[in-house]
């Protein structure tokens, strides 16, 4: 009896452990299944080898490939197949690429994957038959709020204030550039916004749509409220549903500064002759976009020996406009489907030409003139027609817009309150 216990309690601690062994597996089984699965630019690699590298100079696609055995008839299959997604030619030394393998012996790759940008990518599949295509990574969007103020420029502020120098494109050439003069802001102006910023991997790469800002300019504030009134497009209004777009930009160019004002009286910097200057000269870089100021038809896209290449602007019976100095690259635009006499253009959407230095010129700008009933005058002190207000029908949808937007400009502080801004005196902008 006592042999038969014995022996028993050691058949049941074998069974015991046997049975922790199989329970054991089952939860490592269970653990494997439950782990998320690995993805590298949206591909399963959970079995496969990743190699990440980056494009070497003077180094091009098919010397990547073919290092790793991918033959050359197969190279031109992607270029060939490429072409109207992504031009293999435009792959750049620095640019980051990923070729997926079976296996760690990197042989016959399964994909080349090249990121054009932080967020689009290049994909060639390459096991089985060829394919290509682009995709993006999954971008995140997140509402951020800042202020800033003015004590130098508005670029300055914003950087300041750890903010985006995109911002600063967006306030002064999208937003306000009807509203406020740039080119001179005051000490102590201030400025609040809300804006989506971007993040790809949880890195920021850019600003998306600015919701909202509020622009205190002389004493005065001024309110920005993005609202879609009419589907598709997006237009800024104050607080009490007037629109801030004016009929007329600005200025003609995404500008650095003035370089000569419309004056009665002023030093020719060519001939040396005291004459007026009935006109605005905005310096840019040559090669910079000229835009037209206001939707209108072209009447003139020519040259001469004191303007060169220039076209003006026909926008109604009243006003006109002219866009002096361009480079002769902007010639290209001007084919049968391009900048001619009679062609339609739009206010800040169609490119008219270039910003350059031809005809009596000594640097590179646009010399932007503008006729009011047949006078040329200063667009700068001149009173412009305004764009239409919030519709009556959509003023309650605007209205509760507006109300979610104001409260949370409100909401922010402003930086650095303690400054004494009476010691710095009024600013020129240079550049913002």
């Amino acid at each position: 009896m006592k042999y038969f216990i014995f022996y028993f309690w050691i058949f049941s601690f074998i069974l015991g452990c046997n049975s922790n062994k199989e329970n054991t597996s089952e939860k490592n089984q269970t653990v494997q299944d439950l782990q998320e699965p690995t993805y590298t630019y949206n591909i399963n690699t959970d079995s496969l080898y990743v190699l990440k590298e980056t494009v070497r100079n003077g180094q091009s696609v098919g010397q990547i490939l073919n290092k790793y055995q991918v033959s050359f008839s197969d190279i031109d299959k992607i270029a060939k197949l490429s072409r109207s997604i992504f031009d293999l030619r435009d792959v750049k030394a620095g640019g980051d690429y990923t070729i997926i393998f079976r296996d760690s012996s990197l042989f016959s790759p399964l994909y080349f994957i090249y990121e054009i940008n932080k967020v689009d990518y290049f994909v060639a599949e390459l096991h089985d038959s060829i394919k290509v295509y682009q995709d993006q990574k999954e971008l995140t969007i997140k509402e951020k709020t800042g202020s800033g103020v003015i004590t130098s420029s508005l670029w300055y502020a914003m950087e300041e204030s750890n903010l985006s120098a995109k911002l600063v494109n967006i306030l002064a050439d999208e937003i306000y550039p009807w509203t406020i003069d740039f080119f001179r802001l005051n000490n102590g102006d201030k400025f609040k916004v809300v804006y989506d910023a971007k993040y790809v991997d949880g890195e920021f790469i850019g600003v998306g749509k600015v919701h909202a800002a509020l622009f205190q300019n002389n004493g005065e504030d001024y309110y920005a409220i993005a609202f879609n009134e009419v589907g598709g497009f997006e237009d800024y209004f104050d607080e009490t549903g007037k629109n801030l777009r004016k009929f007329f930009l600005k200025a003609p160019v995404s500008f650095t500064r003035i370089s000569s004002k419309f004056t009665n009286k002023r030093k020719h910097p060519v001939t040396g002759r005291w004459k007026g200057h009935f006109g605005t000269d905005f310096a840019a870089p040559i090669g910079t976009p000229i835009y037209s100021t206001a939707d209108g038809i072209v009447v003139e896209a020519s040259y001469t020996k004191y303007n060169g290449y220039y076209v003006k602007i026909k926008h109604n019976s009243t006003y006109t406009t002219q866009y002096l100095h361009m480079d002769k690259s902007t010639k290209k635009l001007w084919g049968k489907k391009g900048i001619k006499r009679g062609k339609k253009v739009r206010q800040g959407i169609d490119i008219i030409g270039y910003v350059g230095r031809t005809g009596q010129a000594t640097g590179p700008h646009v010399c932007y003139r503008f006729w009011k009933n047949g006078k040329q005058v200063d667009p700068f002190k001149t009173a412009l027609p305004p764009s239409d207000p919030v519709k009556k029908e959509k003023r309650e949808e605007f209205n509760q817009i507006k109300s979610i937007w104001v409260s949370k400009l409100n909401a922010i502080s402003y930086p650095d309150e303690y400054i004494d801004l009476d010691s710095i005196g009024e600013i020129t902008m240079i550049s913002y």
